[in-house]
C-alpha cells in the first residue's frame, strides 16, 4: 500500500461524519456507517502516515516475520470504495462542540454533523531524571569516589515526559508502527546488541519477543513482584520469567530506572531504584498506555457546548450504550473510552483489538441512524514467547471488590511449562490464565461470555482433555443454534 495516500479533502464543506482515529474502531464504523447509508460524506482523521495497519502485528514487523505490506488489514481501495476522505498526519488540537467544528493544526478546520472519536491511547512515560553523562562514566559514583555526589545532581537537564522523550537517541515507546520502523532503523544504524525494556507488561513483553527473535540481549525491568502482573499470577508469570532467563535475559523485579544519562543527546547509562548502574544504549518505556484525552482537556480549557457541557471523562471517554458521550452527536469508541465491562458491571478502559472493532460498529450504526448496543466486553490477552502460549480472560487477580464466593481451581506443572486457572463467583467462571497450552481458550471464554452454571461440570474444567463433549447439554444446543464460542 502506498504510505503517502491522502484523499483530498475540502474543508470547507460539512461532513456527515467524521472519525478521529484510523485504526480498529474507527475503520469499523466506517463500514458500520455504510451498512446505512450510502452516501454520506465521512472524513477520517489521523496523526499518524500511514493509512492504515495491525497494531498487533508490529511486533512481527520489527522481528523481520512480516513485511510491511502485509501490515494493512484494510486496502488502499477500502477508502475509494467507502467514498471516505481520508488526511494523514493531521493533529486534532481542539474541538468546538458548540459550532461542531474540529481545529487541527496547519490552520485546518473540519465541520461535522457527527463525531466519533477512535484516537486510541498514547504510552505512559514516568517523570526520570536525565542527567548529562558527559564528564562521567556510567559507573561515575564508583569511579569519582572522591567528588561530591551533588555535583553530579545538579546536572539533572531534564524530567523525562511525553514531550521531549523522542528529542535523546536511543529512547523509544512501541505502541505503533513508527516506533516500530524508528527502532528498527536505530537497531540497524548502531549495531545494537542489548537493549534495557523498563516495563514487564504486554508492550515490555512483546517488546522483548521482537528483540530477542533478532538477537538482542534484554534486561527487564518491571516495578512489580513480577512480569504480566496485570493478568498473570506468580506461578504464570514464572514459567515466562525462567524461560526468559534460560535464553540469556534478566529480569529485575520490584525494581524501575530513576535516573538516565546521556551523552550528546545519545542515550549512554540508566540507574536503577536498587543503585545498580547499566549501560545502554537502547532503552524501550513500555511502563503502559492511557486513553489519549489529550483534545478533551484542550477543548474543556478553551469551550463548552452550547448547553455548557463538557465531555464526561475519567480514565477514558464516558460512553453510554450506544457509544455515545454525554453530548449529542459525539461517539467514542476503542482505547480512548470507558465502557461496560459486563463482569463486574462497571466502566472501565478496556483496550483490546476485538473490543475496539464491536464498539467502531456499534457508534457507527448508531450514528448513521441505526439502532445497535454494545452489550459489554471483559479484558483478554494473549501473548507467546519463546514458543511458550499463553491467554488470560477476565478477571485473573480477584480482589475483594468481586461479589460472592471465589473458588480458584489450578494446575501446575512448571516441568512442563504448563499452568492453568480457573477463578469461579456464584457458579460461574469469571477469568482464567492458561500457560504451554491454549487450545481451550475458546471453550473457556464462551463460558465467561455466557454467564454459564459450571457447577455440574467443575470436576471436569481443570482435564486437559477438558471439551465440548463435557459442556452442559443446554449450552450445547445454545453453540448449536446459537452464537457460539468467540475467543
Amino acid at each position: 500500500m502506498k504510505k503517502n495516500i491522502d484523499l483530498n479533502c475540502d474543508t470547507n464543506k460539512v461532513f456527515d461524519y467524521i472519525i478521529i482515529g484510523n485504526s480498529a474502531a474507527g475503520l469499523s464504523a466506517v463500514s458500520a456507517i455504510r451498512l446505512l447509508d450510502k452516501n454520506g460524506t465521512i472524513a477520517v482523521l489521523t496523526n499518524e502516515k500511514f493509512p492504515n495497519y495491525s497494531k498487533p502485528l508490529i511486533t512481527y514487523y520489527l522481528a523481520g516475520k512480516v513485511k510491511a505490506e502485509n501490515l494493512y488489514f484494510k486496502s488502499e481501495d477500502f477508502y475509494m470504495e467507502n467514498k471516505v476522505f481520508l488526511k494523514l498526519n493531521t493533529n486534532v488540537g481542539k474541538i468546538d462542540f458548540a459550532g461542531k467544528e474540529i481545529i487541527a493544526d496547519k490552520g485546518l478546520r473540519f465541520k461535522y454533523k457527527k463525531l466519533l472519536m477512535t484516537n486510541g491511547g498514547k504510552p505512559i512515560i514516568p517523570g526520570i531524571e536525565v542527567l548529562a553523562a558527559n564528564n562521567f562514566s556510567a559507573g561515575f559514583e564508583s569511579e569519582n569516589k572522591g567528588k561530591n555526589y551533588s555535583e553530579i545532581k545538579n546536572k539533572i537537564i531534564k524530567m523525562l515526559d511525553n514531550e521531549n522523550f523522542r528529542e535523546i537517541c536511543g529512547i523509544f515507546t512501541f505502541t505503533c508502527l513508527d516506533d516500530a520502523e524508528r527502532i528498527k532503523a536505530y537497531i540497524i544504524k548502531n549495531n545494537i546488541k542489548e537493549a534495557v525494556i523498563l516495563g514487564g507488561g504486554l508492550i515490555g513483553l512483546k517488546s522483548a519477543e521482537a528483540l530477542l527473535e533478532i538477537g538482542i540481549k534484554i534486561k527487564i525491568i518491571e516495578l512489580s513482584d513480577r512480569i504480566l502482573s496485570a493478568t498473570f499470577d506468580k506461578q504464570a508469570s514464572l514459567i515466562i520469567e525462567n524461560e526468559l532467563e534460560a535464553k540469556g535475559s534478566k529480569i529485575y523485579t520490584q525494581n524501575t530506572i530513576n535516573k538516565i544519562f546521556i551523552k550528546d543527546n545519545k542515550l549512554e547509562a540508566i540507574k536503577l531504584k536498587n543503585g545498580e548502574k547499566i549501560n545502554s544504549k537502547l532503552l524501550i518505556v513500555a511502563v503502559g498506555v492511557m486513553p489519549d484525552l489529550s483534545i478533551i482537556k484542550n477543548s474543556e480549557a478553551w469551550i463548552k457546548d452550547k448547553d455548557g457541557k463538557h465531555i464526561k471523562y475519567g480514565k477514558g471517554i464516558i460512553v453510554d450504550e450506544h457509544m455515545q458521550t454525554n453530548i449529542q452527536d459525539v461517539y467514542a469508541a476503542g482505547d480512548v473510552t470507558e465502557s461496560f465491562d459486563f463482569i463486574t458491571g462497571s466502566k472501565v478502559n478496556i483496550a483490546v483489538w476485538p473490543l475496539a472493532v464491536r464498539q467502531g460498529e456499534v457508534a457507527g450504526i448508531n450514528m448513521a441512524g441505526g439502532s445497535k448496543i454494545y452489550n459489554g466486553g471483559y479484558f483478554m490477552n494473549s501473548i507467546e514467547i519463546l514458543q511458550i502460549p499463553s491467554i488470560s480472560i477476565g478477571i485473573t487477580n480477584p480482589s475483594g471488590n468481586i461479589e460472592g464466593d471465589i473458588e480458584i481451581i489450578k494446575e501446575y506443572k512448571p516441568e512442563r511449562k504448563f499452568y492453568k486457572k480457573i477463578i469461579i463467583s456464584d457458579k460461574k467462571i469469571i477469568g482464567i490464565i492458561l500457560v504451554g497450552n491454549i487450545d481451550r481458550a475458546g471453550i473457556y471464554g464462551g463460558l465467561i461470555k455466557n454467564k454459564v452454571d459450571i457447577s455440574n461440570i467443575k470436576e471436569n474444567l481443570i482435564k486437559e482433555d477438558f471439551g465440548i463433549i463435557q459442556l452442559p447439554s443446554d449450552y450445547k444446543k445454545h453453540l448449536v443454534v446459537g452464537d457460539g464460542i468467540e475467543v
